[in-house]
């Protein structure tokens, strides 16, 4: 954890938690139109993608339309000595209730996908500078993810 970061992370949640739900999805819309639109996404055969919570941009969409195009998609999983895995999801229901109020795919029948296996990367923050560094919720689990992986990131 940085200290300094500590007055961002919590303007930002303070902030985040005064959305309301049609802006959040007013917003989420928009920036899903954003990312289909762009080469990157639609040229991606492999994605990586957080599972919005709470007032997050919602990916849900996003995973929907991922896979109905084809793509395969994983989603983070916690993991002990604060490792995050990814594992591919087939559809939403794959998704069940884990720690932190977060969703995650659950049993056997999930193959993890290696970091650098990935075209596309959808990255959670709760604050982003212009040079797009992050501010998470200072656990590093997605520092470490992300200097694992080549992949471009969103």
């Amino acid at each position: 954890m940085h200290p300094e970061k500590d007055p961002i992370r919590t303007q930002m949640i303070e902030q985040r938690h005064l959305l309301l739900p049609e802006e959040v999805q007013m917003r989420s819309a928009q920036l899903r139109q954003r990312l289909l639109d762009t080469d990157l996404y639609r040229r991606a055969t492999c994605i990586s993608t957080y599972v919005s919570v709470k007032n997050e941009i919602d990916t849900h969409q996003i995973i929907q339309d991922a896979l109905h195009s084809g793509k395969r998609v994983a989603v983070p999983v916690t993991r002990k000595q604060r490792v995050l895995v990814h594992l591919e999801i087939h559809a939403l229901a794959d998704l069940h209730p884990a720690p932190f109020g977060l969703l995650e795919p659950s049993g056997p029948n999930h193959l993890e996908i290696s970091p650098d296996t990935f075209n596309l990367i959808l990255v959670p923050g709760l604050a982003f500078d212009l040079q797009g560094n992050r501010i998470g919720f200072g656990a590093g689990y997605y520092d470490r993810f992300l200097a694992r992986t080549p992949a471009p990131k969103i």
